[in-house]
This record gives structure tokens, C-alpha cells and sequence, in this order.
């Protein structure tokens, strides 16, 4: 069994509260289950058209761009993503902070508990083998910083000995044959494990898919399907704390966590 990734999360963000945003789209009984089971390392701010006895709420019928606002000006330390539209979020990170490139990694875990980060998992994220490079780094990093060595398994759309069955497969395992080669020369303990994602996952906590379309693949299965859990995306790319869900499978309150402890990072 891999390292406990969240109960490092679960230590950082019980230092010091932070005050967390959330966003809020339609009234989910999740989300508010979430927020109950967090309280205690959080201060917690509704962002959206509701309106909920007990916790404080800033009321709006723009709430993508009014959660991005108020974590660009300060009024929050960190931002999730609750049930708000991906896209419009994105959209509104973009522009209110000028980042031309924001990408995700996905903490995940298997039916019988196994972590890891998933990446790419935006379908237009890790086109090219530079940007899937720097967001390994950047995951790597967050996990040296939670006290846990990184170890990344590379994927691909084929075995080796599958060479030649098709260009398209011929082109994802050069390039992760590639991609394999400039993480161990940066110094990072990487493998190419092909397509045996279920040998990479027994070992490794970085996971690299060949593209963003696979990796959302890879975590809508796992997550959907397959009996395991999507604990929260952080951002790369942006100079604040902002965590993504999925509006139907998260673990919100792993996201308020995963928020917390970041925000708290941010802070030294």
C-alpha cells in the first residue's frame, strides 16, 4: 500500500485555518455533508445562488466568476470549484489572472484505497511532452513538499512489443519512451510501464496518461465505474490556491482539505 497522501494534507491543513470558497451551483446534500466534516480546518464561504442557514454566503447568480474574484482580491485564501461549470471557471482563472496555460493534477484512489495523482486530465491539458514534463515537476514538487517521494509511471497506448500495429500507437509509446527519459534525466524515479496501467498504479503515485482525453477516460472510469474516488485537481499554472472537483463524483470535503492545507503552504 502507497504512502497516506491525504492524511498529509490532513496534517498541513490542521495548522492554521484557512478561509475557504465554494462554489455552488445548484443545492447538492453532498457538498453540505462535505462542509460538516471539515469545519474544524476551514472557514467556509458559500459562493452561488443560495442560501444556507449556518454558514455564511455571498449570494450571486454569477458565482464562477465572482469565486475567482474574491480569490484574486484576497477575500478567500483558497478557492474549490464545488458544482460551478468547469468551463466557465476556467475561463474566468484565465482572464482574471492573465494565465495563458492552467493545468490539473487529479488525486485519485482505487477501490481498495491505492493514491496517486493522475495527469493530464483536461482534454486540452499535456498536448505536448513539454507540458506534460512541467506538470509532473510541479506534482513532484507538491508531493517532496507533503514528505512524500514522488514515483511516476508513464503510459502509453500500447506494449512495446506492439510496435508497429498502428502509427497512432507507434507515436504514444515514442513519446512516452521520450517523456520517461527527460524525468529520469531531471532526476525524477520514473518507469515506462506502456499501457499496464494496473502494474504503474501498484507502485506509483504519479501517473502520466498519453493525453488529456485519456486521462479524463482514466478518471471517469476509475471514479464512475470502477468503485474509486476523486479526491480534488489543485491547479498549476495560477499564483492561488484553487482546487477542482467534478460536479457528480467528488470528495468534496478531501477538497476543502487538499484547499486548506495548500493555502497553508502558500502562506510560508
Amino acid at each position: 500500500m502507497g504512502q497516506d497522501i491525504i492524511k498529509e494534507f490532513t496534517r498541513l491543513a490542521a495548522r492554521s485555518k484557512s478561509r475557504v470558497g465554494i462554489g455552488v451551483a445548484e443545492y447538492n446534500p453532498s457538498l453540505l455533508r462535505a462542509v460538516a466534516e471539515v469545519q474544524r480546518f476551514s472557514d467556509l464561504v458559500f459562493v452561488g445562488n443560495i442560501e444556507e442557514a449556518g454558514h455564511e454566503v455571498v449570494v450571486t447568480s454569477d458565482p464562477e466568476r465572482k469565486l475567482v474574484e474574491m480569490l484574486v482580491d484576497g477575500s478567500i485564501d483558497a478557492a474549490v470549484r464545488g458544482t460551478i461549470s468547469a468551463r466557465k471557471t476556467l475561463q474566468e482563472l484565465k482572464q482574471q489572472t492573465g494565465a495563458k496555460k492552467i493545468c490539473r493534477s487529479a488525486l485519485l484512489s482505487t477501490s481498495d484505497a491505492r493514491q496517486f495523482f493522475l495527469l493530464p486530465i483536461g482534454i486540452d491539458e499535456g498536448v505536448s511532452i513539454f507540458e506534460r514534463t512541467r506538470l509532473v515537476m510541479k506534482t513532484a514538487g507538491l508531493l517532496n513538499t507533503l514528505g512524500v517521494g514522488p514515483i511516476v509511471g508513464v503510459l502509453s497506448g500500447g506494449r512495446s512489443e506492439d510496435k508497429g500495429r498502428t502509427g497512432a500507437v507507434d507515436a504514444t509509446l515514442a513519446t512516452a519512451e521520450a517523456l520517461t527519459k527527460q524525468l529520469q534525466n531531471a532526476g525524477i524515479d520514473a518507469t515506462n510501464y506502456n499501457i499496464l496501467i494496473e502494474d504503474a498504479v501498484q507502485s506509483s503515485n504519479i501517473l502520466v496518461a498519453p493525453d488529456g482525453i485519456i486521462g479524463n477516460l482514466i478518471f471517469r472510469t476509475l471514479v464512475f465505474l470502477g468503485g474509486g474516488k476523486g479526491h480534488g485537481a489543485p491547479f498549476f499554472g495560477i499564483p492561488h490556491t484553487f482546487v477542482d472537483t467534478s460536479r457528480s463524483g467528488a470528495s468534496f470535503a478531501d477538497a476543502i482539505l487538499i484547499a486548506s492545507a495548500l493555502s497553508n503552504l502558500a502562506k510560508r
